[in-house]
């Protein structure tokens, strides 16, 4: 039972009119006509009064074909609903059409006011209304998989409507549409009601597995994304499972901007990602054999459990073959190797995948698999303890080859089409999951107070330094004559913090070069200092277990009076440095666990000279992602609002 798409309408997959999928096919959504974001059942929800969320599937390059697409084991449909009103009407949550047909459509209410869903032209009612202003959850299920298809309707995880279904379902073009809130074919049919937590499967969704879908939301899939852009290993993901690069390994010229480079000394990169269990996992990415194997095969890929045993192994053998070993949780280890060889030297499309059916390995088109469980499609574990991920080799050593835009989805994605094959996927940008120590617009334009917008209340008060001025979304905080412009004396910030990070618009003084604009400190200790040297950003950190001095790059400068956008970030590892969204260098940390500071100032440091003026200043005691950076960055004033305004830089997949 793979989910072919997902959505959950919250902040850290919404951006502007874009929903980003969570399933792992990137089948991206966009919010259309009068749709708004609102209350749901988990967060956000769609409120859908004529407006939809508008989803193309469209088809596959030849001689692949597209696993969301496919209908030889059914379809399921789930979402929760919340109608605006009570009217007995037509209104539709969800429906896919291809060429000029109505594939499948399911009802809140039809003209008699129940639950309805409509299956290749079948109609399929139910006596169950949903019309008293609540929330419900609503799953159809069309099984494929019995001699007589059947088809199954549940309102809030209690069958309602069993059937021997009248057609069959077939999507009757190569490109189909699907939309939430309205009948896509004819554009009516609104549901004038709120959607939330909606997933598509292109399988029958098992009994045993309903009430799953009502006590919870759906988890994003997409556990992992490595890009290796920007020479680094940052997870450009929501679960921040950023790994380690290994001393030997290196960066080079990729399919999509920069690959990573493994040597035989060990993996390129490795750290702890502690994936949940699994009933489906798929590795994707490009690889590239640098150097064939002699005498015995090489590790190109691991993930272990804690402790330290392969649970997965990839590796290249004498004979450029590739296997892929797993540890299951039923069938014990279970191997399987390619047919199709890599070519030293040569980009390879690869995927490593386990299901409940069967193990895989794929390279370009030609795909092995062998069989495990008992053939039964089901959605418990197969696979657990993927605690420490290794790419470019394992524990022992690294395989000589290199790899580009690594992806890691807790779903299945066989016959991946076109759309993810051929390109990288986009890396949205996430607003940080992490709560804010401090949150500051410095849109008050009045008055000494500065209201911190994170629930931690570290309101700021302006010094006699401080000022108003224009900032770059309303007011920001001025800071002209000594001291900061801003400070407070009495920060709540919890004692051992798993790091540290900041953001902020910033506006130096030409003759600030060396001087600090962010200062946190305690009683006895220095904590952390940023600020501008000669003409470039800098930060130091400070930890039990010493200084890091001061961290600076090249490719950092900041203009004088030009507001320009920075950030750091420090998960006890190493720390980044960010100039206008983007991470420009990455140095190792070695001063132990960061300190607690109880003291901070903004604008410049007490007694020194005010610096900088300040805008849309985010703090944090814990690292925050590139992509977290990116999101701050392109949506200056908004960490806590409900709706982000739209960016342009969000893109579609290749």
């Amino acid at each position: 039972m793979a989910q072919s798409a997902g959505y959950t309408f919250n902040a850290d997959t919404v951006s502007g009119t874009t929903v980003r999928d969570v399933a792992g096919y990137f089948l991206h959504g966009s919010i259309v006509g009068s749709a708004t974001l609102v209350a749901g059942k988990y967060g956000n929800g769609l409120n859908c009064t004529g407006g939809a969320m508008h989803v193309v599937v469209r088809p596959p390059k030849a001689g692949d074909s597209f696993y969301p697409l496919n209908t030889d084991g059914g379809l399921s449909i789930a979402a929760w609903v919340e109608l605006n009103d009570n009217t007995a009407a037509a209104r539709c949550i969800a429906s896919a059409s291809s060429g000029s047909t109505l594939n499948w459509a399911v009802y809140a209410s039809n003209a008699s006011g129940t639950v309805e869903a409509k299956i290749a032209g079948a109609t399929y009612s139910t006596t169950t209304s949903i019309r008293d202003g609540e929330q419900h959850h609503v799953l159809v299920v069309y099984d494929a998989t019995p001699s007589t298809d059947t088809v199954k309707i549940a309102v809030d995880g209690v069958q309602v409507l069993s059937v021997n279904a009248s057609a069959a379902l077939a999507y009757s073009g190569t490109e189909v549409t699907m939309e939430a809130g309205r009948n896509t074919l004819t554009g009516s049919e609104a549901l004038n009601g709120i959607v939330d937590d909606l997933r598509w499967w292109n399988d029958p969704v098992e009994a045993a597995y309903w009430p799953t879908l009502v006590t919870a939301e759906q988890i994003d899939h997409q556990l992992a994304i490595y890009p290796f852009d920007l020479d680094t290993a940052e997870d450009f993901g929501t679960y921040n499972r950023g790994l380690t690069l290994a001393p030997s390994a290196s960066f080079t010229t990729g399919i999509y901007g920069r690959a990573l480079v493994s040597g035989t000394a060990a993996a390129g990169v490795s750290g702890v990602v502690d994936f949940p269990d699994c009933d489906r996992l798929a590795i994707c990415g490009w690889l590239r054999l640098d150097t064939a194997p002699v005498g015995s095969a090489a590790p190109i890929l691991a993930i272990d459990n804690s402790s330290n045993s392969a649970r997965v192994r990839v590796v290249v053998n004498t004979n450029r073959t590739v296997t892929t070993t797993w540890t299951t949780i039923d069938d014990g280890t279970v191997s399987v190797t390619s047919t199709a060889t890599l070519t030293v030297g040569q980009w390879t499309r690869f995927q490593f995948a386990i299901n409940p059916t069967y193990v895989q390995v794929r390279l370009d088109d030609s795909q092995v698999t062998e069989n495990i469980g008992d053939g039964v499609p089901h959605v418990t574990p197969a696979i657990d303890g993927l605690f420490r991920l290794h790419i470019g080799g394992d524990a022992s050593g690294g395989g000589q080859v290199s790899y580009d835009y690594v992806t890691l989805t807790k779903n299945f994605l066989a016959e991946v089409t076109s759309g993810y094959w051929s390109g990288a996927p986009v890396v949205t940008p996430y607003r940080p999951v992490t709560v804010a120590r401090g949150v500051y617009h410095f849109n008050e334009n009045t008055g000494t107070v500065v209201d911190d917008k994170s629930p931690s209340a570290n309101d700021l008060t302006l010094t006699a330094a401080g000022t108003w001025v224009a900032g770059i979304e309303a007011s920001a905080l001025g800071a002209s004559g000594t001291g900061p412009g801003a400070s407070r004396t009495s920060l709540t910030w919890p004692a051992s913090p798993p790091g540290w990070s900041f953001s902020a618009w910033v506006k130096c003084r030409s003759s600030s070069s060396g001087a600090r604009f962010l200062v946190l400190r305690n009683s006895t200790d220095e904590v952390a200092h940023a600020g501008r040297l000669d003409g470039l950003f800098w930060v130091r950190l400070f930890g039990t277990g010493g200084t890091t001095g001061i961290v600076s790059s090249s490719r950092t400068p900041i203009s004088a009076e030009t507001w320009t956008h920075v950030a750091a970030s420090c998960d006890q590892k190493t720390m980044q440095l960010f100039l206008n969204g983007e991470v420009f260098s990455v140095e190792p940390y070695g001063a132990g666990a960061p300190l607690q500071p109880n003291e901070l100032n903004v604008g410049g440091d007490n007694p020194d000279s005010s610096v900088a003026d300040v805008d849309d200043l985010c703090l944090f005691d814990a690292p925050i992602s590139a992509a977290n950076v990116r999101w701050i960055y392109e949506n200056p004033g908004q960490f806590y609002e409900p709706t982000p305004p739209a960016f342009a830089a969000w893109g579609v997949p290749l």
